[in-house]
């Protein structure tokens, strides 16, 4: 009998704290490494997938341990060159403010009176293309480093700093920093000793995809009227699967159709609808 007349259970205890090793499989897997290697194409991008799972360790969906979410999505995205804890604290948020044009994070569609003057002038074939070279190479740092596509803020926003983040966030902030900075210099040291030559082959290259892909992925799904899966074989199951609309539409061809029909938005004041209701256009 416990203090109180509270019953001690001593064996429960333990039996909890052997759960996890009762989830470990002790099984040999039905391949080999030797077969895991074979199935890798010669020519492949894996960069990807590693940001992924970082990104599941921001949403503690890679382990049941918070410090172990953080702490591999904290070596995974520095090593991207991505603040993990201030990306996290801004994802989250956008999860919650999605389609509003006032609280959203990313990709908030401007009215026609706030686009840049030369915008009527992308307008066209080679506009396009130019729009969206710049937006799948430079897109995501300019987002993190500029706020590019991120809601208004009175002064300059940034994921390494600004007002994106409370008081009491600024630790985690300086933190991905720090950590940031650490990984720059050791592209550094590797450059001293390997050259920039082939430091941009090894690493600048397949981030520059990690980069395309980001934007290509999140662009596409939570920029359309309501998120559907696509035959991009990126993000198949990134969605609750056939629970979403499917989309048979080409990647290149959704692209395009963003780039040329989803300019700007106005509010939908014909036929009756709400003012707080927006509809892209691409009339000028």
């Amino acid at each position: 009998m416990g203090v109180g007349g509270r019953m001690v259970v001593h064996g429960k205890k333990n039996k909890e704290n052997r759960g996890w090793v009762n989830r470990v499989s002790i099984k040999k897997p039905p391949f080999t490494l030797s077969q895991i290697k074979q199935d890798i194409l010669p020519h492949c991008c894996i960069l990807t997938g590693v940001w992924v799972i970082a990104h599941e360790c921001g949403h503690h969906a890679f382990s049941d341990y918070q410090w172990v979410d953080n702490t591999v999505g904290l070596i995974l995205h520095s090593t991207l060159l991505v603040p993990y804890f201030s990306w996290k604290i801004s994802h989250r948020r956008y999860h919650s403010n999605t389609g509003s044009m006032e609280r959203d994070k990313v990709f908030v569609p401007k009215p026609k009176s706030k686009l840049s003057c030369f915008a009527k002038y992308l307008n066209n074939p080679p506009g396009r293309v130019l729009s969206l070279v710049v937006t799948l190479t430079l897109g995501w740092p300019m987002y993190l480093a500029f706020n590019v596509s991120g809601r208004y803020y009175d002064q300059l926003a940034s994921h390494y700093n600004g007002p994106i983040f409370s008081d009491c966030e600024r630790l985690q902030v300086y933190i991905s920093d720090a950590s940031i900075f650490t990984v720059i210099y050791v592209l550094y040291k590797i450059t001293a000793t390997k050259g920039l030559a082939w430091l941009l082959c090894t690493y600048g290259v397949p981030l520059l995809i990690v980069h395309a892909f980001l934007v290509l992925l999140t662009l596409l799904r939570y920029d359309s009227l309501s998120s559907v899966v696509r035959t991009s074989n990126l993000a198949d199951r990134h969605g609750p699967g056939v629970s979403f609309p499917f989309d048979r539409t080409l990647i290149y061809k959704a692209m395009w159709r963003k780039a040329k029909e989803c300019l700007y938005v106005e509010p939908d004041v014909g036929g009756g609808g709400s003012k707080c209701v927006f509809w892209y256009r691409n009339k000028f």
